[in-house]
């Protein structure tokens, strides 16, 4: 399938427009993205699955945990498998960096009811974890690059803006009535993403836009060693608050105080393997912290040869007029002038596979005596939600969905990102514990371990622990380990 079959020129959706106190008109929408317009057909479809099917296999040789890019609308899959064939991104890291530019493109413009008075936004906390010259940068910065264009645009209409107000407020008011000029008010610049700043000034970013923002870090490493580098404060709590969506409320020493009702900020970056012990430094193992990044970690990454092809640009052209429809959207005010998030809820079946999901989370996480797995498990419950709606958001922007409610695709491709996370996280507390997973097991364990094959059923599992005298019951809560193994299909399992 050639790239420029999938340049819609139509991507543009009708509810476009700025900040509003009124709800914007009902409006009619298509849907569907035009695959008989653009020639996609039936074996285009058959060529992407055979295509993910020998990624898969070929990621199950290597043992890895394979990143499930078949979540994703059609045209995403198809601007993933273009960067990592063209500019050699990998999977993972462009997949993950999609997610965190859909995060800060939808902000606060909507959020996800689980249940009455339970209401999920779409931020993220992303860390891409590889070391130097893997190329984990470039993909976070293909992502964003739709909203750092947005900004381009918002900061030249701001620097117009702002000549225009310095001339107004050079001139005595008597001359501006005789000029008819109106009272001047002070621009602001409403920016969505910042990379170096100091608390406050994060704050009176926000502040000015209230929509919602991104903080993009190439180099995680130093926003978190920079905690209470300005003050003695507590920045930790701070970053976990905004997680958790509480009111930002700020008094400065100088200037006005800030108060953010309903914070949205994101955090994305990239940090090497060698510095994640920097991590577990401080109280972050222990106040969850750590258990609110989203880890991207995959196996067997190495440093590429430079690649010969260009991107077409209509890929590119694609991933922008993507981020667009969502930049669009308009976002109701209420009467204090602070956002009033368009709120979706879950198609009763989508809720009822949430459920039934997160039932088996739950008895995973009560049959591991571990609190620091406990932990990654209870947060990426949370994180379940804020994929599907980030997912759902996504199909809206690509005319897959009337985003009318969250649905079964991507309430199904939330959880499948969320295992892919789940054994990411699993393997950073395993580095950054310093110690084997297989080392904190007694040595029953780790002789039933060593004597398992790579990959096993059910079944020959069980005749190896009765021979090592491990009870059918201890076996099997043994699998339930997921930092030791990983469930392949029903009855069949992998060692990690």
């Amino acid at each position: 399938m050639e790239n420029s079959q999938l340049n819609n020129p139509d991507f543009q959706h009708k509810d476009q427009g700025q900040d509003t106190n009124k709800k914007p008109d009902s409006i009619e929408l298509n849907t569907q993205f035009d695959y008989d317009k653009y020639n996609i057909g039936p074996d285009d479809f058959k060529a992407e699955k055979e295509k993910l099917i020998k990624k898969g296999e070929e990621a199950k040789e290597r043992q890895t945990n394979l990143f499930p890019v078949e979540v994703f609308p059609l045209p995403v899959q198809q601007i993933i498998t273009s960067t990592n064939e063209d500019l050699n991104y990998p999977i993972d890291f462009i997949g993950a960096s999609l997610l965190y530019a859909v995060s800060v493109a939808v902000g606060n413009t909507h959020k996800v009811e689980v249940k009455k008075e339970w209401l999920e936004s779409s931020v993220l906390y992303l860390a891409i974890v590889a070391r130097a010259g893997t190329n984990k940068s470039h993909p976070l910065s293909f992502a964003l690059q739709p909203i750092v264009e947005h900004d381009k645009k918002t900061y030249m209409q701001y620097e117009q803006q702002k000549m225009e107000f310095d001339k107004a407020v050079s001139i005595s008011k008597k001359e501006r009535e005789q000029q008819t000029i109106d009272e001047p008010i002070k621009p602001v610049w409403k920016k969505y993403l910042l990379s170096d700043f100091t608390p406050e000034a994060l704050a009176e970013v926000h502040k000015n836009n209230k929509r919602g923002i991104g903080v993009y870090v190439d180099e995680l490493a130093g926003w978190f060693k920079n905690f209470n580098r300005y003050n003695n404060g507590s920045e930790m709590e701070f970053w976990l608050s905004v997680w958790s969506g509480k009111p930002i409320n700020i008094d400065r020493k100088t200037g006005e105080p800030v108060f953010i009702p309903l914070p949205f900020i994101s955090v994305g970056g990239t940090i090497q393997n060698g510095i994640l012990n920097e991590l577990a430094k401080g109280s972050r193992t222990q106040n969850g912290f750590i258990d609110r990044i989203l880890f991207v970690i995959p196996d067997n990454i190495k440093k590429e040869y430079w690649s010969e092809t260009d991107l077409n640009p209509v890929v590119s052209e694609n991933w922008q007029n993507i981020v667009s429809n969502l930049l669009s959207l308009s976002i109701t005010n209420d009467d204090t002038f602070n956002p009033q998030p368009e709120i979706l809820k879950f198609t009763p079946e989508a809720k009822k596979i949430l459920f039934e999901w997160q039932k088996g989370n739950t008895d995973q996480s009560n049959d591991i005596e571990n609190e620091t797995v406990n932990g990654i498990y209870s947060k990426l419950e949370m994180y379940a939600v804020r994929l599907a709606l980030i997912l759902e958001m996504m199909r809206y922007a690509c005319r897959e969905s009337d985003k009318l409610a969250v649905s079964v695709e991507a309430t199904q491709g939330a959880i499948k990102l969320v295992e892919y996370f789940k054994i990411s996280a699993i393997k950073v507390h395993s580095i950054i514990s310093n110690v084997s997973p297989l080392d904190k097991q007694p040595i029953d364990k780790q002789n039933l371990y060593r004597a398992l094959p790579n990959t096993f059923t059910t079944e020959q599992g069980l005749q190896i622990a009765k021979n090592l005298e491990v009870p059918e019951r201890t076996f099997k809560r043994f699998l339930n380990e997921t930092s030791l193994f990983r469930k392949i299909t029903r009855g069949e399992y992998q060692k990690v």
